[in-house]
């Protein structure tokens, strides 16, 4: 949650207090289920955390193997070292890629730097290619922390292109990612004056779950080379595909002669949801840009990894015959059966939902249990599944321009929480609320409003 400090009493500069006060609605989802989080023994009546992103699966998979790794101190892990990342896991990283992207060439490790987290990468190209007050363009709905990625420190601005669940010209699938309404998008703002920068471009997407194909990433490469923007490719899902027979694109893959520019794209990865180590803070950038990776090089500095967890990485991502042969096998089969059960209770509740192939989530439509399709009644819903024991997060938190969708996520385990009956039994009490005379009238977003003051007044703060 933001903070709420009155200007004649901060003790901040200007920039601190417009950090104090920017708000990221998933940090605030998390926050609140954290206050009071479930636990079967401990916690039963706590609430579930459905809303963030992280694989619970296969957690006894990484500890049985990296406690069994046994990484041994050396001298060089008690001193500075080259601040892109230690010469074993650049090579480790470069080895990685170039296998599960299917790269046509073997991935040069010196165009590799590895940084604190995916977001920080998403953040240091931000500041590597805008000016303050310059912009980006990203497709809605989108994973909200690229907006905290580039707003908050780079002080860039977000165009959202937006897609929505009904089909416009040249779609065949809901919230289908056209390069033409990226044009149209892009004349308009640069006609208003706006400098556009880059494109940030995910996939596998957060939250849909869509797999985009070969051909979409080609229009995005010609798009941007044809304004000379900056195309940074966000693919921390590249090896969360979990549906056989999918398909999946990689930029790493493309042969060099379907690069127009690749001085201007940039290619980001992250343990935190391949490898399901959202704590382990491990991004990475490949980058053919030697002037972003001098720059990244000296921007570092704040954001290096321990040398220990680094030589950790680099002993798991170099032990491709347990990540193909142990690791990423199970986890996917986990997941589908994750996702079954999950899917499974949406069918049986009469609850819309996009079926996609990859992530650790579901976009789900929850229309029908909204009095009405605004910010406002939304959040209300949000807050009410928050009450009733389920964190899932609404499409505010992604940005898209219509309501009533949420993403939930399904990559729990199933001895500890039983995400089928924990959903159906919410769901089932809301269908008995929703069928009586008077629900509509007592769950207006007024009276919402009146209830609860203080959380209305921090809802604003995250829908501005």
């Amino acid at each position: 949650m933001a903070g709420s400090v009155p200007p004649e009493m901060s003790t901040l500069g200007k920039r601190g207090d417009r950090i104090l006060n920017t708000s990221f609605l998933l940090t605030e989802g998390f926050r609140k289920c954290s206050a009071n989080l479930y636990h079967a023994e401990t916690n039963p009546n706590g609430v579930i955390n459905l809303g963030t992103s992280e694989n619970r699966l296969v957690f006894d998979l990484l500890k049985e193997k990296l406690n069994g790794h046994n990484v041994k101190w050396e001298d060089y892990m008690f001193t500075y070292d080259d601040f892109k990342g230690i010469p074993e896991l650049r090579e480790a990283v470069a080895g990685f890629l170039t296998e599960r992207a299917k790269s046509p060439t073997p991935i040069d490790p010196k165009k590799i730097v590895v940084m604190n987290g995916g977001g920080m990468c998403m953040e240091a190209l931000s500041f590597a290619i805008c000016d303050p007050g310059d912009a980006v363009m990203v497709a809605s709905p989108y994973y909200g922390g690229i907006q905290f990625d580039n707003e908050m420190r780079p002080e860039a601005k977000v165009i959202r292109v937006h897609f929505y669940s009904k089909l416009e010209p040249g779609q065949t699938e809901p919230f289908e990612i056209t390069a033409s309404k990226f044009e149209s998008v892009y004349q308009e703002q640069t006609q208003k004056g706006m400098k556009i920068r880059a494109v940030f471009f995910v996939n596998p997407n957060n939250p849909l779950g869509d797999v985009y194909p070969k051909q979409l990433v080609l229009d995005m490469l010609q798009f941007c080379h044809r304004h000379s923007l900056h195309l940074i490719m966000n693919e921390v899902y590249m090896n969360t595909i979990f549906k056989e027979g999918a398909n999946f694109q990689s930029f790493l893959g493309l042969k060099p002669e379907e690069i127009p520019d690749p001085q201007r794209v940039h290619f980001v990865w992250a343990a935190s949801k391949d490898l399901s180590m959202s704590g382990m803070r491990f991004g990475v950038i490949h980058t053919q840009n030697e002037s972003i990776i001098a720059f990244i090089r000296n921007f570092t500095y704040f954001q290096t990894l321990p040398t220990y967890i680094q030589k950790v990485m680099a002993c798991l991502l170099s032990d491709r015959d347990w990540l193909n042969n142990v690791y990423f096998p199970t986890n996917h089969k986990r997941l589908r059966e994750a996702h079954k059960v999950t899917t499974d209770t949406l069918d049986a509740m009469g609850v819309p939902y996009l079926n996609r192939p990859s992530g650790l989530y579901v976009y789900a439509n929850f229309k029908k249990f909204m009095p009405s399709l605004t910010k406002e009644d939304e959040m209300a819903l949000f807050y009410r599944f928050i009450n009733d024991g389920v964190y899932i997060a609404p499409s505010l938190a992604f940005f898209a321009d219509e309501r009533g969708w949420f993403r939930i996520i399904f990559s729990r385990p199933f001895d500890e929480v039983k995400i089928g009956t924990s959903l159906e039994t919410l769901l089932s009490q809301l269908k008995t609320e929703i069928s009586s005379s008077d629900w509509l009238e007592k769950n207006t977003a007024e009276t919402w409003k009146t209830e609860n003051p203080q959380l209305y007044k921090e809802c604003k703060a995250n829908m501005k």
